[in-house]
Order: C-alpha cells, then structure tokens, then sequence
C-alpha cells in the first residue's frame, strides 16, 4: 500500500487547501529541521504539527508555563515582604525599632537628585576617551556666516587714484597707461554695453547682492551683454592716450540703486 501522508485527504488523496494549512499553523517553518517524514517537493509551505504540544490554541505550553511558575515566587516573595514589615510595627523591641525608622525615614524623606545628577556625571557623562575625536576640550562656538564669499579685485591693475567720490559724488577717475587692460572687479552678468562714442563705450555689470558696477571710458571691450565673467576677466581697454598723458577709466558702484564710494568696497592701489 502507498505511504499516505497526514495532510492529505483519507479518501480523496488530495492535499489541503492551502489557506486552511496557513491558518492552522502561522508559523510554517519552525519544525523544518526536526521533519524526517514524508516529503513533498511540490510544497513550500510546511503543513501544521498536530501534537499537542505545539497546538497553536494549547495556551502556550511551556512559555505558559514559566511565567505562571515566576509569577508565583515573586508573589510569594512581596507577601513575605509584607508580612516581615507588618511583624516590625506590630511589635516594638531594640531590632524592630530601628527597622521601622528605616522604613519611615525610606517613605517620608526626599530623595537628594542633586547628588544623584552629580554621581552620573560624573560617572557616565562625557566621551568616551578612546575615540580620538571625542576628547574633553570642545572649541568654542563660533558662528557661520551665510553671505557668499567671491574675490574681488581692482578693475585697472596699477591704476592711480586722481579723482575721488567726494568730487564726482557718483564714482571715481583712475588713471593708467594707454590702452591698459580692464577686468570685471567682481563675478557677474554683463547688463549693459554702450556703443563707442568720443568718450568711450561704458560696460555695466550686475553682480549678487543688489550690487552694480560701472566701467566708463573704455576703448575697446570684450564682453557682449549677458555675458558671464568672473573676478579679473578682462572686458576690455582703456582708451588709447595722446602723448605721455595717461587714460583715465571712469569707475563707478552701486548698491541698492545708490552710488557708494567704491574705494570702501574694491582694492584700489
């Protein structure tokens, strides 16, 4: 005769519907190892263990068990408590005097926080020493500055200061050699571009911050509007001079819509 298997049908010979082995054992893979019976490589969920001792409805068995068997001692423990300290105040000798101050003095007096916060600090708190980069001595706080730091530069390299913001109340004149270069003072989008006149053409360039700049008197440029240049891009030259006179290039900033004096805010030599 065939070797039936218990999860199969005595007459019809099929196996279980699958939802019912599932919900009859949740837990399918428990006792893998320890099945030496029949196999059925068709299927991969294990079917239940019909014993009592691992019957998903038996209670527990032996987890059950061990938690009744704990909870019992520890209520016996705390009845015996009980009784020890209702024994100490129902009877006043030399030894049960001093246990009821300790008992009262336990329930009445505050507990010292303060003393016990100092114990933990001083034995937990802090680092551990063994990582190098957890040491006792923190650097102090310093705080972060959040503006963007881009360089700024002189737009004439050697230029001469000859007339100040005082005198022209909305920029300044530097003086250098003819036809010398010029370069963007700061990082930004070229805005503006005039067309070449007898004073020169003038480039305007925006940069972060609301900020401005102007370069005048310029006699030839090499930067076309919406052109990107960084701090000391050349954009162009001064005009060339007559003679041992100097060009001069007009240079002009504005922040927020106001001329301010660029001398307090680009290096001029």
């Amino acid at each position: 005769m065939p070797y039936k298997h218990e999860y199969f049908d005595e007459d019809e010979a099929e196996e279980l519907d699958p939802e019912v082995v599932w919900k009859t054992n949740p837990n399918p893979w428990a006792n893998w190892k320890e099945d030496k019976g029949y196999v059925d490589n068709r299927r991969f969920v294990k079917g239940p263990v019909l014993s009592n001792e691992n019957d998903p409805g038996s209670g527990g068995g032996k987890n059950n068990y061990t938690f009744g068997k704990e909870l019992k001692w520890k209520l016996a423990v705390a009845l015996l408590l009980f009784g020890a300290v209702w024994a100490m105040f129902r009877y006043d000798t030399e030894y049960t005097l001093k246990g009821q101050a300790l008992v009262k003095q336990a329930l009445t007096d505050e507990i010292d926080f303060a003393a016990a916060a100092a114990w933990y600090k001083e034995t937990f708190a802090g680092a551990p020493s063994f990582i190098p980069i957890f040491q006792d001595n923190p650097e102090p706080a310093v705080g972060a500055d959040g503006t963007v730091k881009l360089p700024i530069v002189t737009p004439l390299e050697g230029g001469s200061l000859v007339r100040t913001f005082a005198e022209m109340l909305n920029g300044i004149e530097l003086a250098g050699s003819s036809e010398a270069e010029v370069v963007a003072a700061e990082t930004g989008r070229v805005l503006l571009l005039s067309d070449q006149s007898t004073q020169g053409s003038t480039i305007v360039i925006q940069h972060v911050n609301q900020r401005v700049t102007v370069y005048g008197m310029l006699g030839k440029t090499n930067v076309k509007v919406n052109d990107w240049v960084e701090a000391g891009d050349s954009i162009g030259n001064l005009l060339k001079a007559e003679g041992t006179q100097p060009s001069l290039l007009y240079f002009a900033v504005k922040q927020n819509d106001l001329y301010i004096d660029p001398v307090g805010v680009i290096p001029i030599d």
